[in-house]
């Protein structure tokens, strides 16, 4: 199974403005968005995701990871929803064999930690010239054993897309 994550982040690393991710999003950064979430064949969030971001309907199986009794926040009225009580590694572990493709949308602190437990094989991240009011994101990738695969700078200049991977071990 591979796992995939997307995050945009402002220049100062934060992960939402006003609450939410899509005033540091631009046009640009959503078609990869959506290209990502193409390619995929189910999407994970944290309840903190489930929470601030509109996930009442996805194209794909949405999987919340939450300590609530029910699907915290818009994802409840997604029909595609399954709601997690478990670990983030252990929801991964019910994942494999239903789903060659994960894409993780969550927030910075599910991200860090799926990283931190070098579950993630390739992550997109969107670096933008706008500041926002965080949570954060800041993580030495290489440490985590991800390697730049590719760089691309908007047409505009105001955005960054990074491509890292986990590369195989010998």
């Amino acid at each position: 199974m591979q796992i995939v994550a997307n995050i945009v982040v402002g220049k100062d690393g934060a992960t939402t403005r006003d609450g939410r991710s899509s005033p540091l999003s631009s046009g640009a950064d959503r078609e990869r968005f959506h290209l990502l979430r193409d390619s995929a064949d189910c999407i994970l969030i944290g309840g903190a995701t489930s929470r601030s971001e509109p996930y009442g309907k996805t194209p794909l199986p949405l999987i919340v990871i939450s300590h609530s009794e029910k699907i915290p926040g818009s994802a409840a009225e997604n029909p595609k929803a399954t709601l997690s009580r478990k670990s983030l590694a252990d929801t991964l572990l019910d994942l494999r064999g239903k789903y060659e493709k994960v894409l993780i949308e969550a927030g910075a602190h599910l991200l860090t930690e799926a990283l931190r437990l070098n579950l993630v094989d390739d992550l997109y991240l969107t670096q933008t010239t706008i500041s926002g009011d965080g949570p954060y994101f800041h993580c030495d990738l290489h440490e985590m054993g991800l390697v730049l695969i590719s760089e691309e700078t908007s047409a505009d200049n105001e955005e960054l897309f990074l491509h890292y991977a986990r590369l195989p071990v010998k």
